[in-house]
């Protein structure tokens, strides 16, 4: 029975893992629509690189056409599409008098293709912000709004949203809550936001930045190279003394990443592999945090019934059994509320949880697997072996 109380203390420590993410959740800064917000002032540009989106890229043009603040322009950068991406861009110019789509030039060498895309755009705004949007998401009418006073009631340099998740396949609605919650462990917002901490981030699908910032730092030609630029942009911003905020913005806000498993695996094995290349001890570390909280109750679970069928006689696949089972209450009831709350999806697929994060972890050994055999990983038709 001595084996009892590191059992006991192991899921102290993992509820108290529970606990964390959900204070983290309570504290991470929220933006949403509210009263007073500017319908005019400095021009924003909204800037887009879009590769092959023509299936998307409309949803994100229509929204930009409903946006309730008027002064901002809109620079697609159509980089090498083979879909019409270009021409589906360009029939927008009647609801978007400030859009000009413009041809991605050759791709030079040393620079990723994301961030040529972003750099060339950034070279032809005009206004006194920047915002990057992936081609993919769903802006509401109020997202440059409520960014923008956001921006100035707090004068940040940057700001950056994550947006609620449109989960359309099971695999997406398997694997990428599992991917948030390690990104958001990783990257707490709260201490993003927190001009003490020198944690820093930034989201590309939602990325927006003062003119005079993003040249401080040299832009997205300072980290062209990145497979992260979003977060290296981020990181640069911040250590160069500039304010900046990362928020949860489900309202403003939506995106759908991937298309199904396919789409969802290149996408989360290039970034997997940039992250943990990046991130070093510290993504180490997160991704067991992660599977503490993720297989603890089930393996508790499972090891005390293994010793109760083997040895009947022994007290001790009872003790497992019972502190499994509380553990995974309390998992279950945390999960299930971050679920609710982040995704807006009943609070029972947070039961998916371990499933998500065992599948995510598989999609990362298997980036790695490839970089270490010279395959590299492709993403939109390029690959990469950095």
């Amino acid at each position: 029975m001595l084996l009892i109380f590191p059992v006991s203390l192991l899921c102290l420590l993992v509820a108290g893992l529970y606990a964390q993410d959900l204070l983290r959740d309570a504290r991470a800064p929220q933006l949403a629509p509210g009263p007073g917000l500017p319908r005019g002032g400095p021009l924003i540009s909204v800037l887009i690189p879009a590769r092959d989106e023509a299936a998307r890229l409309g949803g994100c043009l229509d929204g930009l056409a409903r946006q309730s603040y008027r002064d901002f322009e809109v620079i697609v950068v159509d980089d090498h599409s083979s879909d019409g991406t270009a021409g589906l861009a360009r029939g927008y110019a009647g609801q978007l008098p400030g859009l000009a789509v413009l041809p991605g030039a050759a791709l030079p060498p040393g620079w990723a293709g994301k961030c040529w895309a972003c750099w060339q755009a950034a070279g032809q705004a005009r206004g006194e912000w920047l915002l990057f949007l992936d081609a993919d998401v769903l802006p509401a009418p109020e997202l440059l709004a409520a960014l923008l006073a956001r921006a100035d009631a707090r004068a940040l340099a940057l700001l950056t949203l994550l947006p609620l998740q449109r989960m359309g396949s099971p695999a997406e609605r398997v694997v990428l809550p599992a991917f948030f919650a390690l990104l958001t462990s990783l990257y707490p917002l709260d201490q993003v936001s927190d001009a003490g901490s020198p944690i820093a981030f930034a989201n590309g699908p939602c990325l927006l930045i003062r003119r005079d910032a993003y040249a401080a730092v040299d832009g997205h030609r300072a980290v062209r190279a990145s497979i992260l630029e979003d977060t290296e942009l981020g990181q640069r911003v911040k250590a160069a003394g500039f304010a900046i905020e990362a928020a949860h913005a489900p309202d403003l806000i939506a995106v759908r990443m991937y298309a199904g498993w396919r789409s969802l695996a290149e996408g989360l094995s290039k970034n997997a592999v940039a992250g943990y290349r990046s991130g070093g001890a510290r993504s180490a570390w997160v991704g067991l945090r992660q599977a503490l909280a993720g297989f603890t109750p089930w393996y508790l679970l499972g090891l005390g019934a293994l010793l109760a069928a083997a040895r009947p006689q022994s007290a001790l696949g009872g003790v497992l059994l019972a502190h499994g089972a509380g553990l995974l209450l309390l998992a279950l009831a945390c999960w299930g509320r971050l679920a609710a709350r982040r995704y807006r999806v009943p609070a029972w697929r947070g039961a998916l949880l371990p499933l998500g994060t065992a599948a995510y972890f598989g999609l990362a050994a298997w980036g790695l697997l490839r970089l270490r055999l010279g395959r590299g990983v492709s993403w939109k038709g390029r690959t990469f072996r950095a």
